[in-house]
């Protein structure tokens, strides 16, 4: 999103003589009604009076009535087609209500008159970016830094224009600007951050994003994405990502992010108590998170907690996970066809519950509900080798020989054609 426009023309408020009342009008903060009823009042004893009529839009516009101030501009420009300054508030209020092509002709309109003015530029690189015309909001951008150097928004913006083209190398160019010029601008820090994160420059990544919490101590996010910098660039440094993550964590302890992240690190490191504790506080928040169930359930399991693990498990496959079942305990076998029955209800065309279902089945020596487990396996997705090396070694238990085989074959031709 493109932030901080700067304010419009700088010129004072043309103020209309009001015959009837002798009233010359006064600020938002004064009497706003008073200012709207005067040059109404202006505007009846002489309707051609362009000033009057910008005048009454400005009053309008102040006080958010929108359409009256947009219709009170639109006859300014009709008397006087060389007012520059209604065709730039019509440009911003047609921008106001996503009026864009209104916007076009009204700020060109604005430039035509005056190019040597920067917002008309700056407003309709805007016009420009909301229609996907990243070149020609780029050239008015360019236009704007020409006649005002020291603009870090304008710089800052643009930056974000080259950024949705995927031009890497001018976005952080741009930004930099920006950054040299305003070394505080948390925004233009945090983007520039995360353009080096992606391209895998995190020294780089790590320097803007600290930069961010050291200029702003509030900023969640950066102290997120300064732990994921740092342990990516190390892994075996945990306390940097540690503490960047509970940076963000203490600022805004309700979003799951930071606590699923601070749970890796702490099961990468095989602190398994830690780790429990940030993924059931992702699950209490988030219940629907299917990769954090799974991971608590790991979590439990690594600390060899299987009651637990098994309960996490569960609600991992109903919240459609890919889960392998890694336990071989007979005892917890019932619970596990229990989990992927649920998830098969959540989503009856996933071929590889239907595979886990089975395995477990086979394991329970229920063959028949193996057998038919993995025929749905099969008959979802035909290619799916496992299921046929399964399918044949049920029928073979079964005394079908003739299927067992032909279930042999067809693992055997699939495993070949993957070999080729």
């Amino acid at each position: 999103m493109i932030k901080n426009l700067v304010s419009p023309f700088r010129i004072p408020v043309l103020m209309a003589v009001l015959v009837s009342g002798g009233f010359y009008g006064c600020s938002k903060m004064d009497m706003p009604d008073e200012v709207i009823s005067a040059y109404q009042r202006a505007i009846l004893i002489n309707p051609d009076l362009a000033e009057a009529h910008y005048n009454l839009g400005l009053a309008y516009k102040n006080r958010d009535i929108t359409e009256e101030a947009i219709a009170e501009f639109k006859k300014a420009t009709e008397i006087n087609p060389n007012y520059k300054e209604a065709f730039f508030h019509l440009g911003i209020l047609s921008i106001k209500q996503g009026r864009w092509d209104e916007a076009l002709n009204a700020l060109n309109s604005a430039i035509a008159l005056d190019p040597s003015v920067e917002e008309p530029h700056i407003a309709l690189a805007r016009v420009h970016t909301s229609k996907q015309r990243y070149r020609d909001a780029i050239s008015e951008y360019e236009k704007a830094i020409t006649i005002n150097p020291k603009n870090a928004v304008t710089l800052y913006n643009m930056g974000l224009v080259y950024l949705k083209e995927n031009d890497a190398e001018n976005a952080i160019s741009t930004l930099r600007k920006a950054i040299e010029i305003n070394p505080n601008y948390t925004d233009a820090r945090f983007d520039l951050g995360q353009i080096y994160f992606d391209k895998k420059m995190l020294g780089e990544a790590i320097h803007e994003f600290k930069k961010v919490t050291e200029i702003n101590p509030h900023h969640a996010l950066a102290f997120y994405c300064l732990g994921l910098a740092s342990y990516a660039k190390d892994k075996g440094n945990v306390i940097d990502a540690v503490n960047a993550y509970k940076g963000s964590i203490e600022i805004d302890p309700a979003n799951p992010d930071p606590h699923f992240q601070l749970g890796l690190v702490y099961s990468d490191a095989r602190l398994f108590d830690e780790a429990i504790k940030e993924f059931s506080i992702v699950v209490n928040i988030d219940p629907d998170n299917a990769d954090a169930h799974y991971r608590l359930g790991k979590a439990f399991a690594d600390r060899r907690v299987l009651d637990k693990a098994i309960t996490t498990v569960q609600k991992a496959a109903a919240a459609h996970y890919n889960i392998k079942n890694p336990y071989s305990d007979k005892r917890v076998l019932d619970e596990a066809i229990t989990s992927l029955q649920k998830a098969i209800e959540v989503n009856p065309y996933y071929p590889a519950k239907y595979f886990e279902l089975g395995s477990a089945y086979s394991d329970s020596r229920v063959l028949d509900e193996a057998a038919y487990a993995l025929e749905e396996t099969v008959r979802i997705d035909p290619d799916f080798a496992k299921a046929h090396y399964g399918l044949a070694v049920i029928y073979d238990r079964k005394g079908m020989k003739e299927e067992a085989q032909r279930e042999f074959l067809a693992y055997q031709e699939l495993t070949n054609a993957c070999k080729k």
